[in-house]
């Protein structure tokens, strides 16, 4: 059991599809009491709280504790204080994010500054290159002249109207560079402009004087139960193209002579839905220690040597149909006709008929029982299965699929960070779990201590899952710095 309780997490774990589980909203839910605004004690924010009136200060602070001790009394009467899930997960992950949030995470100023340099360069080309296409220069970022100059001026074929415009979404623009390079150039434009302004130019005003950042983990917040950053957002450092690939390099090790060890869980959710589904070829694959991609290529191309090309189709269905993927859906991932996504798909249940049965039983279970569950037991209520509005009905459907998949996957992580900062306390180890991205944990390690962590690291996230008929696989990797880590 957990030493404390949070009545935020208490709430979460029975809706989490609900947003905005704030103390104000749900005071006015459950007891209809309306409760003193943080705007209006601080007169929208232009006074700091250590400025408000002792009194009024006061009365609000006791009133979120008086709110919050009801809220707490309403969910111990309805026993949501027992819930397991709660208990053994929710609660004693909020002690290891306080761990790792009050670790702070080591930037290179210097190396972000030199890749803040190259973006401006890049961006500076970029322009040139779509004002000569255009022959007109223009503000790249107005999605109006965007607009004028693709649609009225070179007269691009319009894709989705908005209530005022066509739209020059990135979709759009997505569309259109398959045939137009000016559209690709202003998704580069954008991609390098947001790079600069959301991640160089922000860690590097909030980097402490000793050039850490902090982030926020929420654990309350996700539609699929996995934990998010903000302040900044860190899971959301980009892991591909040569530029974005850049930043990772900015973040290093705080310990002289120290490296960085990424732990990333390999295919797990392809891994939970052979587990879970039971089907007997997937698994089958998994314990040869068979390319699960390669492996799926030869079902849908067979009689065919297969290539990348092949193998990348194959790995777009196996993660496509975890998310009860239309073919309509496939075509667009991965550009092909909606005839062949739909005898991919097709080839993809007849090679794993265990799956196909598992997605059936479970929509039939959601239909009658009007919830879902995890590996772990975690529910999920989706009362409108049954909806007589079939959009409403399939996107049910498509959460029924989803969430027991994508939330054992988003619990398997949050057990391993407990499991790891246990060991790491236990063992006295100077080395720190500073970030959670998805499926990779990423350790600042301490000199001389990298060969326990990684051992260990890799035994307890590996066999998170007790008596499961195949183990989970993580891959290790030890550098500098996190972009060497990949």
């Amino acid at each position: 059991m957990a030493k404390f309780y949070d009545t935020l997490l208490g709430e979460y774990v029975q809706n989490p599809w609900i947003r905005g589980l704030s103390l104000d909203k749900l005071s006015l839910r459950d007891f209809h009491y309306e409760m003193m605004s943080y705007d209006s004690v601080t007169q929208k924010k232009k006074l700091n709280f250590k400025d408000v009136e002792l009194s009024t200060a006061a009365d609000y602070s006791c009133e979120d504790v008086v709110i919050t001790n009801k809220l707490f009394q309403a969910q111990k009467s309805k026993k949501v204080t027992e819930i397991d899930i709660l208990n053994n997960i929710d609660l004693p992950l909020i002690e290891i994010l306080k761990t790792v949030e009050l670790d702070w995470v080591k930037v290179n100023r210097d190396k972000l500054k030199e890749i803040g340099t190259l973006l401006e360069n890049e961006l500076v080309i970029l322009k040139k290159e779509i004002f000569n296409l255009t022959e007109e220069e223009f503000n790249i970022n107005s999605p109006k002249q965007v607009w004028e100059i693709l649609f009225e001026k070179l007269a691009l074929p319009k894709w989705k109207k908005t209530k005022t415009w066509y739209s020059v979404s990135a979709d759009v623009l997505w569309e259109l560079s398959h045939d137009y390079p000016v559209a690709q150039l202003i998704i580069d434009y954008r991609h390098y402009s947001k790079l600069l302004s959301t991640y160089i130019d922000w860690i590097s005003d909030i980097l402490d004087s000793n050039d850490f950042v902090h982030t926020s983990y929420n654990a309350a917040v996700t539609a699929t139960g996995r934990l998010s950053s903000t302040s900044p957002n860190l899971q959301n450092i980009p892991s591909s193209h040569w530029v974005a690939w850049e930043i990772r390099w900015a973040f290093i090790s705080r310990f002289e002579w120290g490296t960085l060890i990424a732990a990333d869980y390999s295919q797990v959710e392809v891994r939970l839905l052979a587990i879970i589904a039971n089907d007997e070829n997937l698994l089958q694959a998994f314990k040869d220690w068979k390319d699960i991609h390669h492996k799926t290529a030869e079902f849908l191309f067979p009689n065919q040597v297969i290539t990348n090309s092949e193998r990348k189709i194959a790995k777009a269905v196996n993660f496509g149909v975890i998310y009860w993927i239309s073919a309509f859906g496939l075509s667009k991932m991965i550009n092909i006709s909606m005839k062949d996504a739909k005898v991919y798909i097709e080839a993809f249940y007849s090679s794993y008929p265990a799956v196909k049965e598992y997605f059936d039983n479970t929509i039939t279970w959601c239909e009658t029982n009007w919830y879902v569950e995890t590996y772990f037991g975690r529910k999920r209520i989706i009362a409108w299965i049954n909806d007589k509005n079939a959009i409403i009905k399939n996107a049910a459907k498509r959460e029924a699929i989803n969430m027991p998949i994508q939330w054992t996957s988003a619990d398997i992580i949050k057990l391993a960070m407990i499991e790891i900062q246990n060991f790491i306390h236990s063992e006295n180890l100077q080395s720190k779990m500073i970030l959670q991205v998805h499926d990779e944990l990423v350790f600042d390690v301490y000199p001389w201590e990298n060969k326990i962590l990684a051992e260990n690291v890799k035994k307890i996230m590996e066999s998170i899952l007790k008596n499961a008929e195949i183990t989970l696989k993580v891959d290790i990797v030890e550098w500098e710095s996190w972009k060497d880590t990949k």
